[in-house]
């Protein structure tokens, strides 16, 4: 103890005497301009020498997705300073600050797209120095060289960090951004999330900034070795990401052409998450928008902000609770006439088959059509709305069966790392009818996650997994882990029988030779086990009016789930989307890069080759020669088309360093006024329009879907004046 108490001490007096060497070092330099150390008479630099301070920036710290694709990330930034004031010490040449306001603010105005009057305002001000507004904030590097090839007396620049994402737009409203927050008082300026996971990790991502203050003679020029305080900055944490490119791509655009494919499409969601892990490895809504030039229409988080009626993928979760609680054999019947709702003393559903005092409401399926006395698997299967209401009836009372919606994690957030502003849902069940429509997904509102999460228990054996997106987030200095993403159970609301029961259910639903509403989603080597929804919208008067929500969940294969796909479409279309080949192109994405075909017991009607996924594959072709392209494009199993008969490659799709899937098409613009007509059959939507963008030559689609006609044979000369019409089915 006593030798510990003596090295105490000594380091205590170590500490001491650098400490008063230190301040010591500073008074005698602003006595005397002397420096200690070194002895150097700092009034001999041009006059009286001044204390410059500066901020080191830290780096706010990368997102990566979950293939180590940096997703977001700091770059060279610029805030542009105008120095006002000729009191400003080295200015006996009159260059050192802004001399011709008027004529400064026009030419800043031209380079930075501001306004010049706002411009001499700032630069009017009885100031020493002023910044020039949002316009002349974070300006790139580009911008800072044009500016400094002004030579404007005055304006001189600050180094800052600007936030860059070179994938957007990739799930942009999940990622967010973030943008800086200017002090007004005089404080430190910081780089901060504003929405999205930029916002909800930014005490993570933000790092400590660093500090230096060194003299400066009356010229502005440092000393040289005449550095008081260097305090090195801390760099922010990196955030990794569950989300798989390969995934997000092909969610990505299953997105867009679903919502491109016209019924005054609204927006469009969706998630894709591993059924056993509960890692979301897509995530996305649509319209979204450019992270680096921020042309946002909606802030809205789609798959966590908004909570909407989902329509009938919520029956799956009574009839859980009617097998689960109640006994229901699928094989078990019921009326699907039109159902009139009696509410009993005890506030529980009875069917009615004539008007009587207690009656409440009445209950019709999709068109109002009935099918006769049918059994549940066919109630599932064609989702009747009857079928689900007389369970209520016959097989769950309403209090239990509103307790078994709650254990499946409805009606309150999930609480995810990285998902800010998470709705709780919307619980309207008061009312006997509340109660029945929620059965079927009206009335009561939920939210994509919460549904993603109560599908999750049917593919674990009962057991409820819940979704996370953040796989880790490292110390981007040390490398050390500070928080490991890990699988979590969020309870049992079934048991495993029942959970088994719903998987056959679901995948009946699929089945091509079945009259289910989920047959077109059907894919050959894959068991799928679905449920499809269509939901009325409440418009602006608080009234069901001509929007639905089109929607289906799609557990992929069935009898063991690995993965869950959940999208959705908000359009005018009552009764049909028309995006099930968009659905199948999604799902056979999905089985090619889990790997998903040839499991035992798959109920294929022919062989199917697994495709081959090429990693940000597609090189960039642009200004090469067509043997370059040939070169690099020859070892991939793609469909190659070019367009042109020259010999250099103007243009491309898709983009460089895009993801490419085996037999995919690829398009090369090679120039020349005249170009043969391609074989479009077979094309999607998507392809068409990109070829109309590679060409400037227009098409008319007809309808939707793929190309299964052309109004110009294959070979045929066409050029910018050609008609071309394509119909799609």
């Amino acid at each position: 103890m006593f030798r510990q108490n003596v090295k105490i001490l000594i380091i205590s007096a170590i500490a001491f005497s650098l400490g008063a060497l230190c301040l010591f070092n500073v008074l005698l330099i602003d006595v005397k301009g002397i420096h200690m150390n070194s002895g150097i008479n700092l009034n001999d630099y041009n006059g009286i020498s001044y204390v410059e301070d500066e901020i080191i920036p830290a780096s706010r710290g990368k997102i990566y997705d979950n293939r180590g694709a940096v997703l977001a990330q700091d770059i060279e930034a610029w805030d542009v300073i105008a120095y006002v004031s000729p009191d400003r010490p080295g200015n006996n040449l009159g260059t050192y600050y802004v001399d011709d306001v008027k004529g400064t603010a026009e030419k800043l105005a031209a380079v930075l797209g501001a306004d010049q009057q706002e411009l001499e305002d700032l630069m009017s001000q009885d100031v020493f120095m002023t910044y020039l507004g949002a316009a002349g904030r974070g300006i790139s590097t580009e911008k800072k060289e044009e500016i400094e090839a002004l030579e404007l007396n005055g304006i001189e620049f600050e180094r800052v960090k600007g936030r860059y994402y070179p994938y957007t737009p990739y799930a942009s409203h999940l990622i967010g951004f973030a943008g800086y927050t200017y002090a007004e008082d005089g404080g430190e300026n910081t780089l901060q999330g504003k929405t999205g996971i930029e916002a909800d990790l930014n005490d993570y991502l933000t790092g400590t900034p660093g500090r230096q203050s060194y003299y400066r003679d009356t010229t502005g020029n440092s000393i040289v070795g005449q550095v008081i305080e260097n305090t090195p900055a801390v760099n922010g944490n990196d955030v990794y990401l569950t989300l798989d490119d390969r995934i997000q791509s092909a969610l990505k655009s299953a997105l867009v052409e679903s919502y491109d494919l016209g019924w005054s499409t609204e927006s469009a969601w969706g998630i894709i998450m591993e059924a056993k892990t509960g890692k979301i490895v897509g995530y996305d809504c649509y319209p979204t928008y450019n992270q680096n030039t921020l042309d946002i229409k909606d802030y809205q988080d789609l798959n966590a902000m908004l909570a909407y009626e989902p329509g009938s993928t919520m029956k799956t979760f009574a009839y859980a609770a009617a097998i689960d609680y109640g006994g229901l054999d699928p094989n078990d019947t019921f009326d699907s006439s039109n159902f009139m709702i009696g509410e009993k003393a005890d506030g529980n559903i009875e069917r009615l088959y004539w008007y009587a005092p207690n009656y409440v409401n009445t209950i019709t399926n999709f068109r109002g059509w009935t099918y006769g006395t049918v059994d549940y698997w066919y109630g599932f299967a064609a989702s009747l709305n009857t079928g689900a209401v007389s369970l209520l009836e016959k097989y769950v009372d309403r209090d239990t069966y509103e307790q078994y919606m709650e254990n499946f994690g409805f009606f309150k957030p999930i609480g995810i790392l990285g998902i800010p502003y998470e709705a709780e849902g919307v619980k309207n069940m008061t009312y006997v009818t509340e109660v029945a429509t929620t059965t079927y997904g009206q009335g009561s509102s939920f939210t994509a996650l919460q549904v993603v999460q109560g599908y999750s228990a049917f593919a674990n054996g009962g057991k409820m997994v819940k979704p996370y997106i953040i796989d880790k987030i490292v110390d981007s200095q040390t490398g050390e882990t500070v928080y490991q993403g890990e699988t979590e159970y969020t309870g049992q609301p079934v048991s495993e029988s029942t959970a088994k029961t719903i998987l056959q259910m679901m995948e009946k639903t699929s089945d091509p030779n079945y009259d289910g509403s989920g047959r077109y989603y059907y894919i050959d080597g894959v068991r799928i086990a679905i449920k499809t929804g269509t939901a009325e919208v409440v418009d602006s008067n608080g009234e069901y009016g001509n929007r639905s929500i089109h929607s289906a969940v799609v557990m992929m294969p069935a009898d063991d789930p690995e993965l869950i796909i959940y999208m959705c479409v908000k359009d005018s279309d009552a009764y049909y989307t028309h995006n099930h080949d968009v659905w199948q192109q999604l799902e056979r994405t999905c089985a090619d890069v889990y790997n998903l075909y040839d499991r035992p017991g798959a109920s294929k009607r022919e062989e199917v080759t697994p495709r081959v996924v090429y990693q940000d594959g597609m090189p960039n072709l642009i200004n090469h020669s067509e043997q370059y392209a040939n070169n690099k494009l020859n070892s991939m199993d793609i469909d190659i088309v070019k367009l042109g008969s020259g010999s250099t490659v103007l243009a491309q799709y898709p983009l460089p360093a895009t993801t490419l899937i085996s037999k995919q098409r690829v398009m090369l613009l090679m120039g020349g006024n005249d170009f043969e007509m391609p074989n479009m059959i077979g094309w999607s939507r998507k392809e068409v329009t990109a070829f109309w963008e590679l060409t400037g030559i227009e098409v008319v689609l007809d309808g939707s879907g793929y190309v299964t006609s052309q109004s110009i044979e294959a070979g045929e000369l066409i050029n910018s004046s050609s008609q071309i019409t394509v119909k799609l089915e």
